[in-house]
């Protein structure tokens, strides 16, 4: 016990050295160790799959087999004559690859004729055909100039077949192309013989009518108030002169071919301050009802007049002349006709066809006209027929879309406003 007590620190580093030893050599024994571990003592083994796997090649997963299995499929045929491309959405039909927008395409619209190709239908280009030992080829449906007309029609009716511009001429002037007059079936060399007017009538745009009033001030008669006893004036231009009228509640005024009558009066006065001064502005309103209740006008103090009804811009594609009408408006048309007499010796005059505007429905964006005998038709932003071309050029500068008969600026005007050329001016 006394050899204990008198060398126990050292039994105790004795101790500490013999662990450090062992650990030392675990230590050596460990990094040797690890020069023997492979890439097969790395990968994480892999578990069987808890699923029935499927073989996808049998018959029961094939569509041949799916579809005429203890059934009868109908085979695909047309809904009518008419129907060139049809299919029952399973079974394909031909198709082709577009050359010029790389999109698919059926393969019908690449057998059209042979000089008057079909156009694809997303991209709208003629398509080539492709060459084929058993196509035959018709003369009669040869279009040498590619305007639509076949060389044999051409030549019957007095055309040059290598010309493409006379498929819009309008040798009789009645206002309809060669192309669309023989496309309705009508004769291009006689006046009377041509579709209805209407037909070259299209939509452009709709716009509102600024109308020549204007509130200028609501007098309250030094703070009174009832607004029965309130004065407004009121501008309305004639004739490029302002004209000032007065008005009171409940009066009736007439806007736009329609009687309105004053309802209400709002005066409104706001003082601003300008520079060093304090200015008082007139932010009056007054609110105006139509007689029939279908229509309401807001106006304000300086500010401009529109009409609640709604206006059109339509356009006759044979004279290029544009009319700015809305409903009960009258469209007057005029048929060209040749210089000369009749053979009963009169002079040949213009023939003149009215419709009267029906209906301006700006949701639908279409316009509704009827004739004398209040038979409607409907105009919309689709082009019907194609532009006159004019044999003599200088007229349009080369130009085949140029608007004959329209003055140049026409549509340059503001909303409403009168267009730029278009006034009527007096002789001085």
């Amino acid at each position: 016990m006394d050899f204990l007590k008198r060398h126990y620190e050292k039994l105790i580093l004795a101790f500490f050295l013999l662990v450090f030893v062992f650990l030392l050599i675990y230590l050596i024994d460990l990094s040797k160790s690890t020069h023997t571990i492979t890439k097969q003592d790395l990968k994480i083994p892999t578990r069987e799959p808890n699923y029935r796997k499927n073989d996808f090649s049998h018959k029961k997963y094939q569509t041949s087999y799916i579809f005429t299995k203890d059934c009868t499929w109908n085979k695909s045929i047309a809904r009518s004559d008419k129907d060139k491309i049809y299919t029952d959405l399973l079974i394909p039909f031909k198709c082709a690859r577009c050359p010029f927008g790389n999109k698919v395409i059926p393969r019908y619209y690449f057998f059209g004729p042979i000089d008057h190709p079909r156009n694809c239908p997303l991209c709208d280009k003629p398509l080539p055909r492709p060459p084929a030992d058993d196509i035959k080829i018709n003369i009669d449906e040869m279009d040498r100039d590619n305007d639509g007309i076949p060389n044999v029609d051409e030549i019957r009716l007095g055309l040059d077949p290598d010309n493409p511009d006379d498929a819009l001429y309008d040798p009789d002037n009645d206002g309809f192309p060669n192309i669309y007059e023989l496309q309705k079936k009508k004769k291009i060399n006689n006046s009377a013989s041509h579709p209805p007017f209407y037909e070259r009538l299209h939509l452009i745009e709709f716009r509102e009518t600024k109308l020549p009033f204007k509130l200028m001030l609501v007098n309250t008669n030094g703070g009174k108030k009832d607004p029965a006893d309130w004065v407004i004036q009121i501008n309305e231009m004639i004739r490029g002169k302002s004209k000032t009228k007065f008005k009171y509640l409940d009066d009736r005024m007439t806007l736009d071919k329609t009687s309105y009558t004053i309802t209400k009066i709002d005066a409104k006065h706001e003082e601003k301050r300008r520079g060093g001064t304090i200015v008082k502005e007139d932010k009056s309103k007054i609110y105006l009802k139509s007689r029939d209740g279908k229509y309401t006008i807001t106006m304000q103090v300086g500010k401009d007049v529109y009409s609640p009804k709604p206006k059109a811009i339509i356009e006759d594609l044979a004279t290029g002349k544009k009319y700015h009408v809305g409903a009960k408006d009258t469209i007057t048309m005029f048929r060209k006709t040749k210089p000369g007499f009749y053979k009963s010796g009169k002079p040949r005059r213009r023939k003149t066809i009215k419709y009267k505007v029906f209906k301006v429905d700006r949701q639908k964006k279409q316009v509704i006209i009827e004739d004398k005998k209040l038979k409607k038709y409907t105009i919309t932003a689709k082009v019907l027929m194609p532009r006159i071309k004019q044999k003599d050029e200088g007229r349009t500068g080369g130009n085949p879309n140029a608007n004959i008969g329209a003055p140049p600026g026409f549509m340059d005007a503001p909303p409403g406003g009168t267009p730029r050329n278009g006034r009527k001016t007096r002789r001085r």
